[in-house]
């Protein structure tokens, strides 16, 4: 797994989300509120969630991409970061958990 890239996309997130490039997707997302963002991972996880039981691996990896894609939004929105994440998975699995 290449973490990265995915630290160099929440980077690019963070700026974006201080910059608010005009005409950003990104910014869109951000302007529209934490709320707003919440919503479309759920939608983006429904879709996701669908294309996989239908085994549609191709689909099913698209939607994983943007699932991914706004819940690093999600993360950033709020203040939060991926290596919050990563810290909560590894203190999960230390041995003899």
């Amino acid at each position: 797994m290449n973490t990265q890239f995915l630290e160099s996309l929440e980077e690019l997130l963070k700026q974006r989300f201080d910059e608010r490039p005009a005409g950003s997707y990104t910014t869109k997302l951000f302007e529209s509120g934490p709320q707003k963002i919440l919503q479309k991972v759920g939608e983006e996880a429904i879709e996701y969630i669908l294309d996989a039981q239908n085994a549609d691996k191709q689909k099913a990896i698209y939607e994983g991409a943007d699932l991914l894609y706004h819940f690093l939004v999600s993360l950033v929105a709020q203040g939060w970061s991926l290596a919050d994440i990563i810290a909560e998975l590894e203190r999960r699995h230390q041995p003899g958990k």
